[in-house]
């Protein structure tokens, strides 16, 4: 497949246009597309089974009204089965995100469908091949290759239509593909007998088990339509004319119906992580379930003496290649069983009882199982389904939390004489008795970690509610059953196991290395969109959700980082539940923020479809090119062609001018990332310097369209990743809102939408005093992408917080301030600056170190009007975390601390913060050019806001 081909593909066959202005139009920011209702209740504690029953019982379970076929629901017949509201309702109160939600009778996936609506995870098993294939078609998502082998489907049946052979010599040539039905001429004529395997020998040549699957539900779909048999509901033989060719052409038909159902369903539920295995429901564990593995259970089992599944699909199932006569004998609740082998009810509850067991085995401890029965006849005796199964379940170590009754509108009921008596079903909710606690161990990631990684590992699970720890020797500790979903928001753990063998992952584990069994033994810091784009003094992000952790955020929370830089902390609070804003002065840092967030949000098949543009107009570049810089400010064109070759600048031009017209938004930022992240390569700068310095060896050209279409790639496989492991999220994804702007003034923190009071956590790691110059380090990016010349940059290089560069003027002024001990700062800081500042002025040193004092002071000040505006915004009680280090200097051939962080605790608490606590951390110096100036021992400061009067008295 070509790199084109990768990205561009249609989702439709002609039939349906494209959709993708109305997936646009899905709010896929936000997992939980819909509801379709409202839910009445939400319930954040799963302990008070009083609450739960009580919330079931106010809840109208007969949606009289509803609409029961919105997205894919109604894709295909099938008996019997349960409203979709049914199944949401009973996710919404008793399950979170990204938990797993099994169907042990999964029919054709409805429970499944709502479930990764609602962003769970699904497991769906059902003894019926035909029920597993509607639910794997009702939740997949067309790609490139499916699409290909379904156009090409279409394609090959309609030229097959204009000259179509006579009906028996379509039966000989495809005789291998009809069924061995008894009696097959009362049932199907030859005209729609050869068709139909016509059809199947196209689709048993396809590549794609997703097109083959939609091919043969849309076959499926028209069984009954090309066959004598009367109707869905009545199992007579009525023959009639069917012509020759109107199978053909209902078929195509159907296809394109499911085709376009598909795609507009697409944003809905494009995250899902969902499974369906065909399996006998009486051995759930032999499906190959874990124990102890599934949050919550949700299931209609058959009516006892009701239905006969594998007669209704009898035509369907022979002819996909199934025998129904395997799925007849597997067949709870069989009115035919019942009948052939004189059983009743005891035998039903017998087998209902193995599938309770295995409920049972498969669930968590203190998590749900909701049954949807209704009572069974036996030879005339009604038997009550829900009091025998309450009794059953009770038995093998569930209890009954409570059985709510639910009409069922006559509309609804089924066709089957022995199912349509019942006016009524009943909701049995059942609990996997709880013990008090629970012995969990965790699994630490496959690499080494650092010191206080360890230590930040066993204190973040240390928070978890009800958390001991055991004394095995191991890191196990004894939990309240209910922590265990907190437990995979863990970052310094990668795997949970409890008293079964079963170990899942957490979404770190997940985000770091997918779902592979065996992890890589390397940290990866650049997991999702955090390896974007190059930046230096970068926070670490497994730190960033670390302190999230340790602060003991609700899902939702607010955080701020008033230096966001590339956006770490942003991305690290979108991935984990919680809504971030943050600001930073180098525009190019705020442009890599909101690109690396943003593109997560926005529609895969809008990214695709962008992407894909793109990459087809490289790829059909003239090998030569005319020369041209329109893309480039007039005024920066002067230094760009100091620092880039003259080919490559026409080549930066074009690729610029692509990427300008195939996109807009936050995708163009995306873009234009990747485009600045190769630029130090393609330059005339030594890209392995820090500053700007030119290379030892001139640079005449470089292949600056590879080295993109390189860059890329390796930034779209890795959304890519996350869009397929997304499901697996146990939270929501929250608004990110980033700007660029200076924190010291009040106006930024208020344009990012943050009002006084409203923050939950500032966490933030700030520059370093003198410590790195950010804009010149970036200034070939903000040149050619931003149009920023040298005297653009400069006053804002200057005005960073933390800068080297003042100005005399500024210098002269700040050392007055030194020498006279102005009020107003805190007197520590003063009397150090006045000391070091009389040291230097006597010491042989240059000019650098000898404005040492001017520029802390002038740190110190920006520091102190940041925090002011951090505690403005933190509500009453909110926490902020400001990763930092100390300085050095060296005086008399002598490296001194300068002691930033003492400092700085000293302006927060004149700012209205309490020191909760400093907790020592080390970075590695890994990569780092300038390893003699790298700043390897850090420290935390974990503070707490005070009240507005508390503040303003201690101020």
């Amino acid at each position: 497949m070509s790199r084109t081909d990768k990205y561009l593909y249609e989702t439709s066959m002609g039939v349906a246009s494209s959709m993708l202005e109305e997936r646009a139009n899905y709010d896929v920011s936000n997992r939980e597309i819909g509801p379709i209702y409202e839910a009445p209740y939400q319930s954040n504690n799963l302990r008070n089974t009083e609450n739960i029953a009580e919330a079931f019982r106010s809840i109208d379970w007969s949606f009289v009204e509803a609409d029961t076929g919105f997205l894919t629901h109604a894709l295909h017949p099938y008996p019997a089965k349960f409203i979709p509201q049914i199944p949401a309702q009973c996710i919404e109160l008793l399950s979170t995100l990204g938990e797993l939600v099994m169907d042990p009778f999964g029919g054709s996936g409805t429970t499944a469908l709502e479930a990764i609506r609602l962003g769970r995870r699904a497991i769906s098993i059902d003894a019926n091949p035909l029920g597993t294939l509607i639910g794997r078609v009702k939740n997949c998502n067309l790609d490139a290759v499916a699409t290909t082998d379904l156009r090409a489907l279409h394609s090959v049946l309609i030229a097959r239509m204009v000259e179509l052979p006579q009906p028996d010599v379509l039966c000989l040539e495809n005789g291998k593909y009809i069924p061995q039905i008894p009696n097959i001429d009362k049932w199907f004529p030859l005209t729609s007998r050869g068709e139909l395997a016509l059809i199947k020998s196209c689709i048993a040549r396809m590549e794609s088990d997703k097109a083959r699957d939609i091919a043969m539900l849309a076959l499926s779909r028209i069984i009954l339509a090309a066959s004598f048999q009367d109707s869905e509901t009545r199992y007579a033989s009525k023959p009639r004319i069917i012509s020759s060719g109107s199978t053909l052409k209902r078929f195509i038909l159907v296809l394109a119906e499911i085709v376009d159902n598909i795609s507009k369903t697409q944003a809905a539920i494009r995250y899902g992580v969902c499974k369906f295995i065909t399996f006998d429901s009486r051995n759930i564990e032999g499906a190959g379930v874990a124990p102890e593995s599934v949050d919550l259970i949700v299931t209609s089992p058959p009516y006892g003496n009701a239905n006969d599944y594998h007669l209704y699909h009898r035509f369907r199932l022979l002819w996909l290649g199934y025998d129904p006569r395997i799925l007849g004998g597997m067949e709870i609740g069989s009115h035919l069983r019942h009948q052939k082998e004189a059983s009743g009810f005891d035998s039903y509850l017998s087998e209902m009882k193995q599938s309770i067991s295995g409920m049972f085995r498969t669930l968590r401890t203190g998590r749900y199982a909701v049954l949807v029965v209704g009572d069974a006849i036996y030879k005339n005796v009604p038997y009550s389904s829900a009091e025998a199964m309450s009794s059953v379940a009770d038995e093998i170590g569930f209890e009954t939390v409570c059985t709510v009754e639910r009409p069922i509108h006559s509309t609804k009921r089924s066709f089957a004489a022995t199912g349509r008596r019942a006016v009524s079903e009943k909701l049995l909710v059942l609990r996997k008795r709880p013990p008090k606690s629970l012995s969990a161990w965790f699994q630490p990631p496959p690499y080494q970690l650092w010191p206080y990684e360890k230590v930040l590992r066993k204190r973040e699970i240390e928070a978890l509610p009800a958390a001991s720890e055991s004394g095995t020797g191991q890191l196990s500790f004894e939990l309240d059953p209910y922590s265990l979903t907190k437990c995979r928001k863990l970052v310094f753990t990668h795997g949970l196991k409890t008293s079964s063998a079963y170990e899942e992952p957490t979404w770190q584990a997940i985000l770091e290395n997918g779902l592979a069994q065996a992890g890589s033994s390397k940290k990866d810091p650049k997991y999702v969109t955090h390896g974007l784009h190059p930046y230096k003094g970068k926070f670490y992000p497994q730190l960033a959700k670390g302190l999230m952790n340790l602060s003991g955020l609700e899902s939702g929370a607010r955080i701020l980082d008033p230096f966001c830089g590339s956006g770490t902390t942003l991305l690290e609070g979108y991935l984990n539940g919680y809504e971030t804003f943050g600001c930073d002065m180098n525009p190019l840092a705020a442009k890599i923020a909101k690109a690396k967030v943003g593109i997560l949000n926005v529609d895969p098949d809008i990214v695709r479809e962008a992407v894909g543009a793109l990459v087809s107009k490289i790829e059909r570049y003239p090998s030569k090119i005319s020369q041209s810089a329109e893309q480039f400010d007039k005024d920066c064109l002067e230094e760009i062609f100091r620092w880039f070759p003259k080919p490559v600048v026409t080549k930066l031009n074009i690729l610029l001018g692509s990427i300008r017209a195939v996109s807009d938004g936050v995708i163009r930022d995306f873009l234009e990332v990747v485009l600045s992240s190769i630029i130090r390569e393609i330059s005339l700068q030594d890209p392995n310097d820090l500053r700007i310095r030119r290379r030892k060896e001139t640079l005449a050209d470089a292949d600056v369209f590879q080295l993109y279409l390189d860059a890329l790639e390796i930034q779209y496989d890795r959304i890519e990743k996350f869009w397929s492991i997304r499901g697996y999220a146990p939270d929501r994804f929250y608004q990110c809102r980033v700007l660029e702007g200076d924190s010291r003034d009040p106006s930024s923190i208020g344009n990012l939408g943050v009002e006084d009071g409203s923050i939950d956590l500032v966490l933030t790691s700030p520059p370093y005093a003198t410590a790195l110059p950010y804009i010149d380090t970036d200034r070939l990016s903000l040149l050619a992408l931003l149009g920023m010349n040298a005297a653009v940059r400069r006053p804002i290089e200057r005005n960073l917080v933390g800068s080297r560069e003042i100005g005399t003027t500024d210098r002269v002024q700040l050392e007055k301030y030194i020498s006279s001990k102005q009020e107003g700062f805190p007197e520590i800081i003063q009397d150090y600056l006045f000391t070091l500042h009389e040291r230097l002025a006597q010491a042989d040193v240059g000019f650098r170190r000898r404005n040492m004092p001017v520029l802390l002071l002038r740190f110190f000040q920006d520091m102190s009007l940041v925090l002011k505006n951090c505690q403005s915004a933190l509500r009453s009680g909110g926490e902020a975390m400001i990763v930092v280090g100390d300085n050095r200097i060296r005086i008399d051939q002598e490296y001194e601390r300068i002691p930033t962080t003492d400092f700085l605790e000293k302006l927060a608490y004149a700012r209205g913060f309490k020191l909760l606590e400093r907790i020592d951390i080390t970075v590695t110096t890994e990569h780092m050019v300038h390893l003699k100036n790298a700043i390897t021992k850090n420290v935390v400061l974990r503070l707490s806001a005070l009240s507005r009067t508390s503040a303003f008295d201690q101020a």
